[in-house]
């Protein structure tokens, strides 16, 4: 009929809470002005409470912020009509705009196999020029990270990181700002030297441009944020205190950031790892950063690593499940690196070298004769056998499918009846991980063990109502064999009884 039109709007789809391929997007990002929600994007966060119950009377799910809700993107479509991440302002009187990094980190996630991810903007994103000041950093790092013990247990008074408490199906973390955050003073990108003309130059009237624009120009002329030793040591605290909050209520999830380009005279430059010194199973780290094929609205014109390995990351766990390394994957759309890594860091590391080895200790991008590959996918775990991602991704899906298991028997009073039951019940998860190829044995009886009685509890224990199950595992991979002890408590909730053994700080 004339005048009219027709918008097909799939509802949000519920995701399995067992899924290893869904990403948290938190950063900063502008609202696109005018841009009304999606009907199914708006009914699931009325349903969980974000939305009031008379939003959809009023203007109210149109015209909101969307300030600290996590909004479900299922294409990058979906993100592009709600946020407008190509405007950042770059500084100056000019009134030019760039690419935020949240909405390349996004864009870069899909394109590389990325399926489904959720986005909770913090505000808009701070001028490109001048360089955050350490009043503006600590004031955003508040909104990222919270004081603990301020925010109640509704889920829309959370904030920040704490949004991911809400969100069952999340596996994956990111923070595409925080290199951004902790940069020293910019510097203009020095342009090419001037040369003579090779012949004389004379007016021709009428004549075509033979010679394009300026090659680089704009925002792409500013320097991307270096990092000194004093701001790496800011950024470690940083991510230190992100990873111990989401250890606190989801020792599930993984946090995958990028590192920051250090300055030419810092210890990072001569040695990365020597400047990172976080160790913890739940964090990854993508470097160096990533040169697009078509160049990005972006400081330099380089990207953060970050987006780029979560889309591999989801891609393989998608084709080949959680516990397959992504090592050997091609980045789309990157056709080299910054800094590029000297050709010992590419060789297999010696003994000697192998705890300050660029491929030992990071999730490395690096140039190979088939193009620019990811080398290895790797947690900065200081314990080897949790520094393959792949591991830590899989304990992380078993422990979502725990947490199911224990909210079905919440209700359940302690005793050889329910230990019985739970040792069923883990057995047949298993099982199922042994089938998909997830777990190494020509039998099940050799892929794992599940142990849920007297022997693994203590009277402590059985007082409280907890029920302790001791899971053995042998991962598809070269690692002997695992044992990890999962604690269920009276509540429902699930830990992990050795969780701190995971988690190692060095000066």
């Amino acid at each position: 009929m004339f005048g009219l039109s027709f918008e097909n709007t799939p509802a949000v789809e519920a995701a399995h809470p067992a899924r290893a391929d869904i990403a948290l997007f938190i950063g900063w990002t502008t609202r696109r002005a005018g841009a009304k929600l999606p009907r199914a994007v708006a009914d699931w966060l009325h349903a969980r409470r974000y939305l009031a119950p008379d939003a959809f009377a009023t203007s109210a799910w149109q015209d909101d912020a969307l300030l600290n809700w996590p909004v479900p993107i299922d294409s990058w479509s979906v993100f592009d009509a709600l946020f407008d991440w190509r405007a950042r302002p770059v500084g100056g009187s000019a009134g030019e705009r760039c690419d935020d990094y949240l909405g390349l980190a996004l864009r870069a996630f899909f394109a590389n196999g990325g399926r489904k991810a959720y986005v909770v903007r913090l505000g808009d994103p701070c001028p490109v020029i001048p360089q955050i000041d350490a009043t503006a950093r600590a004031t955003r790092l508040a909104q990222l990270l919270p004081p603990a013990g301020i925010s109640s247990w509704q889920r829309e008074a959370w904030r920040g990181i704490e949004t991911a408490w809400a969100l069952d199906d999340v596996s994956l973390v990111l923070v595409p700002d925080l290199p951004d955050l902790f940069g020293d003073a910019r510097t203009a990108v020095p342009g090419d030297e001037a040369q003579a003309p090779a012949v004389a130059e004379v007016f021709v009237e009428c004549a075509d441009t033979l010679l394009g624009a300026e090659a680089v120009s704009g925002v792409q002329r500013i320097q991307a944020a270096r990092a000194g030793d004093a701001a790496f040591v800011d950024w470690n605290a940083a991510v230190r205190a992100l990873s111990d909050r989401m250890a606190m209520r989801r020792r599930d999830l993984m946090l995958l950031l990028a590192t920051p380009l250090p300055t030419a005279d810092s210890r990072a430059a001569r040695q990365l790892a020597d400047a990172v010194t976080l160790r913890s199973s739940m964090v990854q780290l993508a470097t160096p950063w990533l040169r697009p094929t078509r160049a990005a609205r972006a400081p330099e014109g380089l990207l953060p690593g970050d987006g780029a390995l979560a889309g591999l990351v989801a891609a393989g766990v998608l084709s080949r499940g959680a516990a397959r390394t992504v090592a050997g994957a091609a980045p789309i759309g990157v056709h080299a690196v910054f800094p590029q890594p000297g050709d010992e860091e590419l060789r297999t590391p010696t003994p000697e070298r192998e705890a300050r080895s660029l491929v030992s200790r990071f999730s490395l991008f690096a140039p190979t004769p088939d193009g620019v590959r990811l080398l290895s996918d790797l947690s900065c775990s200081a314990l080897s056998e949790w520094r393959h991602a792949g591991v830590v991704r899989l304990l992380g899906q078993l422990l979502r499918t725990a947490r199911q298991v224990g909210e079905t028997l919440v209700f359940e009073s302690s005793g050889e009846a329910l230990w019985t039951r739970v040792r069923s019940r883990f057995e047949d998860m298993l099982t199922r991980y042994w089938q998909a190829g997830a777990l190494r044995g020509t039998s099940a009886a050799e892929a794992f063990s599940v142990q849920c009685d007297r022997s693994v509890m203590s009277q402590n224990d059985l007082d409280n109502g907890r029920v302790v199950v001791l899971i053995s595992f042998a991962p598809q991979l070269s690692i002997e064999r695992l044992r990890v002890a999962l604690s269920l408590a009276e509540d429902g909730s699930v830990s992990l009884a050795n969780a701190a053994d995971l988690d190692e700080v060095t000066a």
